[in-house]
């Protein structure tokens, strides 16, 4: 049985759920969430981690947010949000629980930088979200203080680490966009824990 600490249990689901009930955390939060919604295309969104459901609960009707705790995913489908468990290592990031031709946009906040094969995870994802016919994918990643502060993170990716990966073109999607915020300057992630490099990739036609 999983630790209730860790990220599959309650006691981690229900601080989760705390945190983001705060009135300020909230006002804060969509802040954030207000850019990411902007980055997005019109309709259906899968949210891939999609945690306590901040984001899930603004995106379009029809969404659906994938998540690896089953805590986190039962209080989400009581307040009337399609959240699905999700175990991203036994289906092989292929998203096959989803059907094709349903969703328009494909979202992964703070999620990328916990990987240690960070890029074999984003190729397997961004070629899964070609096989549902996603439009566009949103991976946002935390700056420089953001990565240090968590020791679960394993991958600081930046620009020029997507460069030198090769991940400015992806399983037929480009890097249209490579912007930090809320300052598009990345040594403000030097010192300020909440900035973040938000990745807009599109489907090249």
């Amino acid at each position: 049985m999983a630790n209730e600490t860790s990220e599959f249990g309650s006691t981690y689901a229900a601080e989760q759920l705390r945190r983001s009930r705060h009135p300020l955390r909230r006002l804060i939060k969509k802040f954030y969430l207000d850019r990411v919604l902007g980055e997005i295309d019109a309709g259906p969104t899968i949210d891939f981690g999609c945690g306590a459901g901040q984001l899930l609960a603004r995106l379009p009707a029809g969404s659906v947010g994938l998540e690896v705790n089953p805590h986190l995913v039962d209080a989400l489908r009581k307040e009337g949000l399609d959240a699905r468990l999700y175990d991203a290592y036994a289906d092989d990031f292929s998203l096959r629980l989803l059907d094709g031709g349903s969703y328009a946009s494909f979202t992964i906040s703070h999620v990328l930088e916990h990987f240690d094969d960070t890029p074999a995870v984003m190729h397997k994802l961004w070629r899964a979200c070609a096989r549902l016919g996603v439009t566009t994918i949103v991976a946002i990643v935390p700056g420089a203080k953001g990565y240090a502060s968590d020791a679960t993170h394993k991958t600081f990716v930046t620009r020029e680490w997507l460069r030198a990966n090769g991940l400015e073109q992806c399983e037929g999607y480009a890097l249209e966009r490579a912007d930090y915020f809320p300052v598009d300057r990345p040594s403000v992630g030097d010192w300020f824990v909440f900035h973040e490099l938000h990745l807009v990739y599109r489907r090249k036609a």
